[in-house]
């Protein structure tokens, strides 16, 4: 099994402006039809419906085998006013039609795949890292929350899932401390709860591509780049039980 990392979509009103990403889903979709694909947030680039049918179109012919999850940008207008209404839009031209199997918005649980190749039998679980507040000063930044938080543990703890691999993957960068923009403000909480439980963490928000591997207990944490226009992502195997990381041209 291979699972291709994406992140920071960022599709616009006007398809003029999405000539980019366009043009590497176009390649992803070359190249890469027989991997799955992660894409961790900021699929449009502030919640206007005509970027949610812009970015629906151009993913919908990788149904199947596509997990996303919102960013702050899905849910909010410039990607620090957060709505309801972009929330629930998500939701609704997104999750929903690109069966992602439950929907990100409000007070949800975890949203749970579990995808069998071979012998490997994987377990993708996507969480909403937003901060569903009101304050622009705050929203940027993440929060998984304890309900979600709960319910991870419990979905970790559970024997079933013990010999299932595991992805984990959100929007927000867990790694930066005192940015109030940027930091994750329960990541210390999430960190304990996944500790040395999951297999690899995915995620984006800073546009930065980094790897950090033996962190938290776990093999592989990777941070996508914003990926319009960029020649390379993260990808992840599995085969056999073992997890591999490289990057690959795209």
């Amino acid at each position: 099994m291979k699972i291709l990392h994406l992140s920071d979509l960022h599709f616009h009103t006007n398809t003029k402006d999405n000539k980019k990403i366009l043009k590497t889903l176009d390649k992803v979709k070359e190249k890469y039809s027989n991997h799955f694909i992660v894409v961790t947030g900021d699929i449009v680039d502030d919640g206007h419906e005509k970027q949610f049918k812009n970015a629906y179109n151009a993913l919908k012919d990788l149904k199947g085998r596509l997990f996303i999850v919102p960013g702050n940008h899905d849910f909010g207008a410039a990607g620090n006013f957060y709505s309801r209404e972009r929330a629930a839009r998500f939701d609704e031209m997104l999750a929903k039609p690109l069966d992602q199997g439950g929907t990100f918005s409000f007070d949800n649980r975890p949203v749970v795949n579990v995808v069998t190749e071979g012998n490997d039998q994987v377990l993708f679980i996507g969480l909403d890292s937003n901060l569903e507040t009101e304050s622009p000063f705050d929203f940027a930044c993440g929060e998984i929350g304890k309900l979600q938080r709960n319910a991870l543990a419990e979905l970790l703890s559970d024997s079933t899932t013990t010999y299932m691999k595991k992805i984990l993957f959100f929007h927000h960068h867990p790694f930066i401390r005192n940015d109030p923009f940027m930091e994750m403000k329960d990541s210390a909480k999430l960190a304990r709860t996944i500790y040395g439980r999951v297999d690899a963490v995915l995620f984006g928000h800073k546009h930065e591509m980094a790897l950090f591997e033996n962190t938290w207990g776990i093999p592989f944490i990777s941070a996508s780049d914003n990926s319009p226009g960029k020649d390379k992502g993260g990808e992840l195997t599995i085969e056999e039980g073992k997890v591999s990381f490289q990057y690959v041209q795209i």
